[in-house]
C-alpha cells in the first residue's frame, strides 16, 4: 500500500477553536419571522417546524425554520454508547432540540454497540437513522440496501502510536511487529495514518491482529509486539508504564469519517424533511458542545455516568478534534475504503460519493442555520 493514500488534504474549515458567544438555551418552536420552507433534496415545502435556536448578538437576522417532517416520531441507533465521538446526537435529546428545532414529538436515541448492528438494523427497518463508521456506509454501496452519510461528529483520529521501551525514534519502528485489532478495522486505519506521518508504509513493518484496546496495549507493555494504536487519553499512563509514543494522527491533518449520522438510500428519499430537522438538531447540539463546554460536560456525566472531572476532560478533549461543522472532505471516506480494499480488493472500486450525501448540510448553510446558531463553520463545497 503506498503512503501516497494518505497523503494531506488541504481543508476548508475554519479551525476548530474558534469561538462564537451563544444564547442557545432560547429555542422557540414558533416564530414571528418568515419562514424558510424549501425541503432538502427536492421536497415539496411544507408547514414549518421548530426554530433555529438564536446566536447572541445575532442582530436583525431572521429566525431560520424547518419544513415539518414526515415522520414526527423517530428512533436513532448508536454503534457506540457513552463516548463523545457520538454525543451529539443524544445531547440533542437532552436539550430538547428534536422538539424545539425538528418539530419531532419523540425521538429515541439507544446504543446498539456496533456498527454491525446499527447496519442490520438500518436495513431491517428496526431504526431510522443510525451513527456509524463510515466504512458501513462504504460497504453497504454494494447492496440492494445502500446507506448514505448525512452528518459526520468527527473526522479526526485519536490515536497514538505506544511502542515499547527500546523504540524510540520512527526509524526504530521499521522492521517491527504492531498490533491491529483486526484487518479492515479502524485501528488498522489508524495505524496506516501513524506509520504515513513517520514516512513508512505497513509494507515496512508486520500488522498483527491482536484485538481491542485493552489487547493491544497489554502486548506492547508484554513485548509481544513492539507497537500499537493507542487512544491519546492514555497518554500518561502509557509514559508512566515507560512506554514511548512515536507520533499521532490528531494533528496530522488527515480525515477519518469515524462517526457519521446516516439512514438508508430509500428512507431518506421518502423522508427528506425528516432527515433535514434531525441533522439541524444534531448539528445545534454539536455547536452547543463547542460554545457551553461546561454545560456540556454536565450533561455529558450525566449520560455516560463517569464523575464530573472526567466528563469534563471528555469534552475539553472532544472540542479539540469534534468537526463543528459535522461536513468532510472526500479523504474521510477514501481512507477507510483503502483499508477495505486491502481485505477485499472489490471495494477499491467503489464511488465513495454514493455513500455520504451532503445536501442537508448545504441546505442548512443556504438557508443561515450555520449563522444563525452562531457555527463559524460552513461546510465543505
Amino acid at each position: 500500500m503506498e503512503s501516497s493514500a494518505f497523503g494531506r488534504s488541504p481543508r476548508r474549515l475554519v479551525a476548530l477553536l474558534a469561538v462564537a458567544t451563544l444564547a442557545i438555551g432560547a429555542c422557540s418552536s414558533t416564530g414571528s419571522s418568515p419562514a424558510a420552507t424549501t425541503a432538502a433534496s427536492g421536497g415539496e415545502a411544507s408547514a414549518p417546524a421548530g426554530s433555529a435556536p438564536a446566536a447572541s448578538g445575532g442582530g436583525s437576522a431572521a429566525a431560520v425554520q424547518l419544513p415539518a417532517p414526515e415522520k414526527k416520531s423517530l428512533t436513532i441507533g448508536l454503534s457506540t454508547g457513552g463516548e463523545a465521538s457520538q454525543y451529539a446526537e443524544y445531547l440533542a435529546k437532552q436539550l430538547d432540540y428534536y422538539k424545539s428545532i425538528g418539530g419531532f414529538d419523540n425521538v429515541e436515541v439507544t446504543s446498539l454497540q456496533g456498527d454491525a448492528k446499527v447496519v442490520q438494523a438500518l436495513v431491517a427497518g428496526g431504526i431510522d437513522l443510525g451513527v456509524l463508521g463510515v466504512s458501513g456506509a462504504i460497504n453497504s454501496q454494494a447492496t440492494d440496501t445502500p446507506i448514505k452519510i448525512v452528518s459526520l461528529n468527527g473526522v479526526t483520529l485519536t490515536d497514538m502510536l505506544v511502542c515499547g521501551p527500546d523504540i524510540k525514534t520512527k526509524d526504530d519502528v521499521k522492521g517491527k511487529q504492531i498490533a491491529i485489532s483486526s484487518f479492515g478495522s479502524t485501528a488498522h486505519g489508524s495505524t496506516l495514518l501513524l506509520l504515513d506521518t513517520i514516512g513508512l508504509t505497513d509494507k515496512d513493518v508486520t500488522l498483527t491482529q491482536v484485538g481491542n484496546q485493552d489487547a493491544r496495549l497489554a502486548a506492547v507493555k508484554a513485548g509481544s509486539v513492539a507497537c500499537a494504536p493507542i487512544d491519546l487519553g492514555q497518554k500518561t499512563a502509557v509514559e508512566g508504564a515507560g512506554l514511548n509514543v512515536i507520533t499521532d494522527n490528531k494533528s496530522s491533518g488527515k480525515q477519518w469519517g469515524r462517526s457519521g449520522l446516516g439512514a438508508t438510500s430509500q428512507f431518506i428519499q421518502q423522508n427528506p424533511n425528516t432527515v433535514q430537522a434531525v441533522v439541524a438538531s444534531v448539528l445545534a447540539a454539536q455547536n452547543y458542545a463547542f460554545t457551553n463546554p461546561d454545560d456540556t460536560a454536565a450533561k455529558f456525566a450525566e449520560y455516560s455516568q463517569q464523575d464530573p472531572a472526567t466528563a469534563k476532560n471528555v469534552i475539553d478533549d472532544f472540542i479539540t478534534w469534534g468537526d463543528r461543522s459535522m461536513s468532510w472532505s472526500d479523504e474521510a471516506f477514501n481512507n477507510p475504503k483503502t483499508v477495505l480494499a486491502a481485505v477485499n480488493p472489490q471495494m477499491a472500486n467503489v464511488d465513495v460519493t454514493t455513500a455520504y450525501d451532503k445536501s442537508f448540510l448545504q441546505k442548512l448553510a443556504d438557508m443561515g442555520f450555520y449563522q444563525q446558531i452562531g457555527d463559524p463553520e460552513l461546510p465543505f463545497k
